[in-house]
């Protein structure tokens, strides 16, 4: 059975106002000075971080300062929730449901705590779209956070699926596939959906269009379960 799994950051919602300005202050907060986006998103991408609480803390790091972690997320928490309504929806609900009429089972893998996703789902009436979701609080474990494969392996056992598509938009995504690959054997296709990330890392399709995403995956779930051919090294 083929499932296809979605991360939400960058990909169901847009968070530069949010989680990218999170680290920002609360970065700036620690430091006492000022901390350009535009490094703020270097590291965190160029590092291939995804969880933001560990994003800020390398940013802190970085620009020569320190920060007791636990205070860290305790401050960025506070900044988020003053900030989470900016976020925006990028793919729209009915998409999920044209996938569940093919009979595809739908997930989530997030680096998002289990609050910050239901937040998400609740907000964009997505709650019921999805048959599996692993956040951050599922993983515990520090160490087995994306970009490790546990997450996705985590999820594909959930939905009882042989094969699959992930649709995220940076490398911390796409390690967690080539990773899962290596570690599981079991094909998942990298979709790279580059909307509000532009890198240039390398995915079995790669779009910034939403229609071009829509078309691919419905094509996917489509296609019979046969195991597939997946090309990214």
């Amino acid at each position: 059975m083929k499932a296809i799994i979605f991360d939400v950051d960058g990909v169901i919602v847009d968070v530069r106002e949010s989680y990218h300005y999170a680290i920002k202050e609360t970065a700036e907060l620690f430091l006492g000075r000022e901390v350009p986006l535009s490094a703020v998103k270097e590291i965190k991408f160029s590092k291939s971080i995804n969880n933001d609480w560990d994003a800020t803390y390398e940013v802190i790091k970085e620009f020569g300062g320190e920060a007791d972690y636990d205070e860290l997320v305790e401050r960025f928490t506070e900044i988020y929730n003053r900030l989470k309504d900016r976020e925006k929806q990028i793919l729209p609900a009915e998409l999920f449901r044209e996938l569940k009429e093919k009979e595809v089972p739908l997930g989530i893998v997030t680096g998002r705590p289990k609050e910050d996703l239901e937040f998400v789902l609740e907000r964009f009436g997505l709650r019921d779209l999805f048959d599996v979701t692993v956040d951050e609080d599922d993983v515990g474990n520090r160490d087995l956070r994306k970009p490790h494969p546990y997450p996705l392996h985590l999820c594909m056992e959930l939905l009882g699926a042989e094969e699959g598509v992930y649709v995220g938009d940076n490398n911390a995504d796409r390690e967690m596939v080539y990773y899962y690959r290596k570690m599981y054997g079991k094909p998942v296709k990298f979709v790279h959906f580059k909307k509000v990330v532009e890198l240039d890392i390398p995915a079995d399709f790669s779009t910034e269009s939403e229609e071009k995403l829509r078309s691919f995956l419905l094509q996917e779930a489509c296609r019979s379960q046969g195991v597939e051919r997946v090309s990214l090294p």
